[in-house]
């Protein structure tokens, strides 16, 4: 009688309790943040710089209705998206080099998460700590203008409120893709969260050295990329000099082609290369 070879049977069966690993992920990501120091008292900052004297202002002077124009300037400022760019600097520093440095990624694929739900998850805690500074609070401040307003319009500012609710998230999600990328290339979260923090000013500089020959060099600086993102979905308008097709184009690939990059980079970690 002869031997039956041993031959490999693929397993077809179908993964359990993905999403919940997912928020596994992302829940350690963002418990961890919230026990940071440093974190917190960015936070704390940031709610006072940015948020609490425009509240109070607003509460106190008299105003006839919320309005496009106002959240747009409280938006757009920069001071916004300066403190976003710190804490987006601060949050994504060791969301993956940490990963990298002691090797986490054979315990997390060994467990039947794929590279799409990694990412998931840890982008979904950088955003659960992000969306603290960026989707609440300009939210609570267009409420504070709204219930405070002297006019009767309350329809128009509840249509400004749901475009603030679409911006804040916008704003949210915006950074966190090139963010995690940055902090996939290395195994250091000083050299993540530095790397991060300089890009960002790099590309500022450069933009407002061009932006004197053409003001298309702006879209360079993804702060401008925003405030114009801003400006066009509360009906400001954006310059003429913006070639509008541009603007969407640069904001698109800001997002995706990060997020490309960081999903090929965790794949091919994933089957060690």
């Amino acid at each position: 009688m002869g031997i039956d070879p041993i031959g490999y049977k693929p397993w077809n069966g179908q993964r359990s309790a993905k999403h919940e690993r997912i928020l596994v992920i992302s829940w350690k990501l963002f418990m961890s943040k919230m026990k940071n120091k440093w974190m917190i008292g960015l936070l704390v900052l940031g709610y006072i710089g940015v948020f609490a004297f425009p509240i109070i202002l607003y509460s106190l002077m008299p105003h006839e209705v919320l309005d496009g124009l106002t959240m747009s300037e409280q938006l757009g400022n920069g001071l916004f998206f300066m403190f976003t760019v710190l804490l987006a600097s601060l949050v994504c520093s060791d969301s993956i080099s940490e990963d990298l440095r002691n090797n986490s990624f054979v315990l997390y694929f060994s467990r039947a998460i794929g590279t799409k739900s990694y990412l998931a998850g840890k982008m979904g805690g950088v955003f659960f700590v992000l969306a603290l500074f960026c989707f609440f609070p300009p939210i609570i401040m267009a409420l504070a203008i709204l219930g405070t307003q002297s006019g009767s319009d309350y329809l128009s500012g509840l249509g400004i409120l749901g475009l603030t609710v679409l911006t804040s998230l916008v704003t949210t999600v915006f950074l966190i893709p090139f963010s995690v990328l940055v902090s996939s290339l290395t195994k250091r979260k000083t050299h993540a969260a530095i790397g991060t923090f300089m890009t960002f000013t790099v590309l500022a500089i450069i933009s407002s050295i061009f932006s004197e020959f053409d003001r298309n060099w702006n879209l360079m600086n993804p702060g401008s990329m925003l405030a114009y993102f801003y400006d066009w979905i509360f009906g400001v308008g954006i310059p003429h000099s913006i070639n509008g097709p541009v603007l969407a184009a640069a904001f698109c690939a800001f997002i995706i082609v990060p997020l490309a990059l960081v999903y090929l980079r965790i794949h091919q970690r994933r089957i060690g290369k």
